[in-house]
């Protein structure tokens, strides 16, 4: 009995709590209702994996496609609150802008494989949502979503030949389904904000390989047996994050009580009239990739004379951050960083002559070691457009700063034994380096909402809608320096997840996901003057653990 009394005591201690908790998150007594219409905007990034089949056999190399990219996009959807439990349904459509390449249908180093490109467009989702408002203030909602998706995207396959063989395509829409998860906040009596993570599964496309040739016998000739193409399909998943605001139509309160206000932010609470310095340190592991396609002079990137791929590079680093937050809602923040790591490199050449090998090579895919080192900085500068108490909402422009230096270490030849490094090189011979710089205008929208009081959901999404890449390939067994140039996009994502120690002292956990290509490219090939065309791509994906100090400068008169 004793243990019992003590239980109801706890209980009755812990309901008394949440009753005050409720009552100081909504001293009127009134509880925040979730129900009715809403419409929104949401903007993010996704990462693609498209899986193309090898009807011939496992691949050496290759088959998975990578399509990072951005979206943009809208929401409309209608909510039904039964308590704290809130049914929803919703309807989105995005633009977007991904586009990969790869090996692919790499099944021997005696057969002409093929370059793989996919690229998506256009993106929707029609879902049920269901959600939780959290018990100690209902202005926070948690919720997950599942229902069927869809998508308009391409996937093209060229044989990597100078034969000009045609390209084979599937395209057009395609349906799948997804599941998802995020949190809402609502800031007024209408508008709230919130940052959502979407996985979608698409059904399987069919596809036909390209017309190519195998090598029945290794001799210095391009005696190529024709292979007809065959069918085989291709199987899809994205990985999607997004930061979005809603609009609901039918509350009101003072400050949005019609449906001109209610499109206007809420004004800053006097608390967030100050100045706001917060600063800390980031410890980061991660992964990394870069890869390079070498096309065909006038022919372009279709199809491939050769690829570099610098993957599965495990990295490990530390940043320093700051943002100032003005009493004028003026916003600066900014990183500085570097990590370092190591991994693999893939280099793969198709169709290199005899001489200087003693056969004709189809294919010939080497294997080296990677040391790589990055560092980066990003300076932003933006405007407090929503800033009260426990929320901030925030466009910016930017500068990006992103620096790669990677040395192949070694060889090994995996494909074909007449080409490269069929007697193996020790990883402490440096065969290539590759020394690569993107700078890159950000433009983008960075969000921040309380969960519960000190536990604070942070995201940003930035587009880069101009990059610069410049870099130099170091063949350095072949005394063959070559420069590179080219011009793209890209996309910046990062999400964290902090909690207030102190008033002063956070701590935090988050991830981050960069990546950029060029959309039109070249080479200076061994420095001759000879401009052959490139494509460009590099990926990072990081972990990361901070600790972060607040200075609150007096508020404003």
């Amino acid at each position: 009995m004793p243990r019992t009394g003590r239980l109801v005591r706890y209980a009755l201690t812990l309901t008394l709590s949440l009753a005050a908790q409720d009552a100081v998150a909504d001293p009127l007594g009134t509880r925040f209702d979730w129900s009715g219409a809403y419409v929104g905007f949401h903007t993010g990034g996704d990462l693609g994996l498209v899986d193309v089949e090898d009807p011939y056999a496992g691949s050496i190399f290759g088959d998975i496609v990578r399509t990072p990219g951005l979206l943009a996009g809208g929401q409309l959807g209608y909510n039904w609150q039964f308590g704290a439990t809130v049914l929803g349904l919703e309807s989105d459509a995005s633009w977007a802008d991904m586009d990969g390449t790869n090996t692919c249908f790499a099944f021997s180093g005696f057969y002409i494989s093929a370059n793989c490109r996919a690229h998506i467009d256009a993106l929707g989702t029609v879902t049920g949502r269901l959600g939780w408002a959290l018990p100690f203030d209902a202005r926070t909602l948690l919720y997950g979503k599942a229902g069927v998706t869809w998508e308009h995207s391409k996937v093209d396959s060229t044989a990597n030949d100078w034969f000009g063989t045609p390209t084979t395509r599937t395209d057009g829409l395609r349906l799948g389904w997804t599941l998802g998860a995020g949190a809402e906040r609502a800031v007024s009596a209408r508008w709230s904000l919130k940052a959502e993570y979407d996985f979608l599964s698409f059904a399987a496309a069919d596809i036909m390989t390209p017309v190519s040739g195998f090598q029945p016998v290794p001799t210095p000739l391009t005696n190529l047996s024709i292979v007809p193409g065959r069918a085989t399909h291709i199987d899809q998943d994205i990985h999607q994050f997004k930061i979005g605001m809603n609009y609901r139509f039918g509350a009101s309160e003072p400050q949005d009580a019609d449906l001109l206000d209610g499109f206007l932010p809420p004004g800053p609470a006097p608390s967030a009239s100050r100045t706001e310095i917060e600063a800390g340190v980031r410890y980061m592991h991660g992964w990394s990739q870069f890869h390079k396609d070498l096309g065909i002079p006038n022919e372009g990137v279709a199809s491939l004379a050769s690829r570099l791929t610098y993957d599965g590079t495990g990295t490990d680093g530390a940043e320093l951050f700051a943002r100032l937050d003005s009493a004028y809602d003026v916003m600066v923040k900014g990183v500085i960083g570097a990590t370092r790591g190591g991994g693999n490199m893939n280099d793969e050449d198709w169709g290199l002559p005899s001489p200087p090998f003693a056969a004709f090579v189809p294919y010939s895919n080497t294997l080296s070691g990677v040391d790589e080192n990055i560092g980066y900085a990003i300076v932003d500068l933006g405007y407090d457009w929503w800033r009260g108490e426990g929320y901030k909402v925030a466009p910016f422009i930017g500068y990006s700063y992103f620096r790669q230096d990677m040395e192949a270490l070694g060889c090994q030849q995996i494909a074909n034994l007449n080409s490269d490094c069929a007697t193996r090189l020790p990883f402490s011979v440096v065969g290539i380096s590759e020394d690569d710089t993107w700078q890159a205008l950000r433009l983008g929208g960075a969000a921040s909402f309380n969960l519960i009081p000190r536990l604070t959901l942070a995201g940003e999404a930035a587009y880069l809608p101009y990059v610069s890449f410049s870099g130099t390939d170091d063949h350095i067994l072949r005394s063959l320096l070559s420069p590179e140039d080219g011009n793209g996009i890209g996309v910046q994502l990062e999400a964290m997840l902090s909690y207030a120690v102190t008033d002063a002292l956070s701590i935090g956990v988050g991830g981050r996901y960069w990546s950029m290509w060029t959309t039109s490219g070249n080479v200076n090939f061994g420095g001759t003057g000879v401009f052959v065309p490139m494509r460009y791509a590099a990926e990072q994906a990081n972990l990361l653990v901070q600790v972060s100090y607040k200075f609150d400068a007096p508020p404003v008169p």
